[in-house]
C-alpha cells in the first residue's frame, strides 16, 4: 500500500571532507519531518553513492539541493534514479524530479532579506550599498553564472540596493580581482554567497580572497561577508513550493 503523503529526497553533494558540507541539507530534512506533510524525508550525498538508495515506495519527490543546473542536475541525478525527462512512474514508484535549488524563484527573496539584515546591523542604508553574489563558477559549464546571473536579475528588479554585481571562485570576474579593480568604490560592499552548505569554498575561499584583496590594495569602504543562503531557515519553505510546483507541473 502507498503512503497517502508524498515523500521527499534531498540530494546534495555532500564531501569526504567537511561535516558543514552535509548538515545544511540534515538540518532541513529534519524540519521537513517536523512538519509531517510528507512521508518520508531522506537525505542522500551523492559522494557516497554509485547506485540508487533503497526508497520508501509511492510518490517520491528528488530535491536537488545544489546551487545551479549543472551536471549534478541534468546528468548525474537522473542517471541514477533512471529519470526520464525528469520523472519515472512505475508501479511501486512515482520519481519527480523538482529545480535545483539555485534556480527557485523564491531564493532572491532569501537573498534580499540577507542583505536588509546586513545593512541593520551595520546602520547602512540598503540604497547605499553594492550588494556582490558570490558563486562557484566553473571554466567548464555556464550552469553556475547563469544561475548567478538569473538570482541577480531578480535582486536587480526588487530596486533595493544601490548595485547588485555576481562574481565567482573559479571564473571571471573572479573574486579577489573584481575586489581589486573596485577598491576605489566609496560604497560599503556586502557580500553573499550562493553555496548550499558551510563547506570549504564557502567558509574558507571566500573569507581568504577578500583577505587577499585587502592586502594587494586597501579597500575605500567596508567589505561585510554575510553568510551563505543554503543553511537559511527560509529554505524548508522554498523546498515545499517547489515540491508543489512540480506536483502541480506533473498533473496537468
Amino acid at each position: 500500500m502507498q503512503p497517502s503523503r508524498p515523500s521527499v529526497v534531498i540530494i546534495a553533494h555532500g564531501s569526504s571532507v567537511s561535516d558543514g558540507a552535509q548538515e545544511a541539507a540534515e538540518q532541513h530534512a529534519l524540519t521537513l519531518r517536523q512538519s509531517r506533510r510528507y512521508g518520508t524525508v531522506k537525505v542522500c550525498f551523492l559522494v557516497d553513492l554509485d547506485e540508487m538508495p533503497d526508497m520508501p515506495k509511492g510518490e517520491i519527490f528528488l530535491l536537488p539541493f545544489f546551487m545551479s543546473g549543472g551536471f549534478f542536475v541534468r546528468k548525474k541525478i537522473p542517471d541514477l534514479f533512471q529519470l526520464v525527462d525528469g520523472k519515472r512512474i512505475e508501479k511501486d514508484y512515482h520519481f519527480l524530479q523538482c529545480d535545483a535549488l539555485g534556480l527557485d524563484p523564491g531564493l532572491s527573496g532569501i537573498i534580499i532579506k540577507m542583505g536588509q539584515e546586513a545593512c541593520k546591523q551595520t546602520y547602512l542604508n540598503p540604497e547605499n550599498i553594492h550588494l556582490v553574489l558570490v558563486a562557484h563558477g566553473s571554466e567548464k559549464s555556464q550552469a553556475s553564472a547563469a544561475a548567478t546571473r538569473h538570482q541577480q536579475q531578480a535582486v536587480e528588479k526588487e530596486v533595493v540596493f544601490g548595485e547588485v554585481s555576481s562574481v565567482f571562485l573559479n571564473e571571471e570576474p573572479e573574486l579577489e580581482k573584481w575586489l581589486v579593480s573596485h577598491s576605489n568604490d566609496v560604497r560599503p560592499k556586502i557580500l553573499i554567497g550562493l553555496f548550499a552548505a558551510e563547506g570549504p569554498h564557502a567558509m574558507e575561499d571566500v573569507p581568504a580572497g577578500i583577505r587577499r584583496a585587502e592586502e594587494v590594495k586597501p579597500q575605500s569602504a567596508a567589505i561585510q561577508y554575510a553568510g551563505i543562503v543554503g543553511t537559511r531557515p527560509e529554505i524548508v519553505k522554498l523546498v515545499q513550493d517547489s515540491i508543489t510546483r512540480c506536483a502541480a507541473a506533473n498533473r496537468l
